[in-house]
């Protein structure tokens, strides 16, 4: 009898070290069922777009009507140029969510279009300049006033993105310091640098998009993407936190520039 108080204890110890032992063993699991769900959840926070850039080559309603049956599939935001000649709002559906100023041909000339189901919500369209009208000292003609068409989109994570599109002038507008298309490079690297959201440029770039004489890339530090193939001058420029995968041309449409589109990956704030 002297004994069995002390068989009870060791009994309640060891039920009790058991226990704490299921414990510990629990939490682990719950911690590790958590440390392999993280990535999961990160991944689905980085938000997948498709985006387009497109120049349209000066062409009418019917005409841009038809590319659209090649880009509209594949694109959640598209960066237009070379729209003078078609108010786009017109002629796309209800879909589409149009940022182009129609005021004028110039101001015309770059937008932005977001089909409505891939954001959460659209700001208006903002024009900044990017360099004004000049004959550019060629038989071969000048050029309009340029814009930076912007448009900043939240996104279905939270996060905001600005989107802009653009035309660079040709390259018999460059010919050294304060040259339209150097004038219009330092604007671009300005309005980068200003830029609080993550940003997207698409733009006819007129030069090879990764071999940039006026240092755009390496002066604001985003990252060039564009084409292996083909002309090689419409492509992107993107914020370093930004992804991108699946660069590649598009099917050919009625302009003689080949859309590019390219997947991007936009983390949540």
């Amino acid at each position: 009898m002297s004994h069995r108080p002390t068989s009870l204890l060791k009994r309640f110890g060891t039920l009790a070290g058991a226990s704490l032992a299921g414990v510990v063993a629990s939490s682990a699991a719950i911690a590790s069922v958590q440390s392999a769900s993280a990535p999961k959840a990160a991944a689905a926070a980085n938000e997948p777009l498709r985006v387009v850039t497109a120049n349209l080559a000066f062409r009418g309603p019917d005409a841009v009507r038809n590319d659209w049956n090649t880009i509209g599939p594949e694109a959640d935001i598209v960066f237009v140029q070379e729209a003078k000649n078609v108010r786009l709002r017109d002629i796309l559906g209800d879909g589409w969510v149009v940022r182009q100023d129609t005021s004028s041909e110039d101001r015309q000339g770059s937008a932005v279009v977001i089909r409505k189901s891939a954001v959460k919500s659209i700001g208006e369209l903002q024009l900044v300049k990017g360099t004004d009208a000049s004959d550019c000292n060629s038989p071969e003609g000048g050029i309009m006033t340029r814009w930076i068409a912007r448009v900043d989109v939240q996104l279905n994570n939270h996060r905001w993105l600005r989107a802009a599109s653009l035309h660079m002038p040709p390259a018999r507008c460059q010919n050294g310091l304060g040259s339209p298309y150097a004038v219009m490079a330092d604007n671009a690297v300005a309005f980068a640098k200003r830029s609080e959201p993550l940003l997207v440029l698409g733009a006819d770039w007129n030069k090879v998009v990764d071999a940039d004489p006026n240092e755009i890339g390496a002066r604001t530090g985003l990252k060039p993407r564009g084409p292996d193939t083909g002309s090689r001058i419409d492509g992107f420029y993107v914020s370093p936190a930004i992804t991108t995968n699946n660069l590649h041309l598009l099917p050919q449409t009625g302009s003689d520039h080949r859309p590019v589109q390219m997947t991007i990956g936009v983390p949540a704030p």
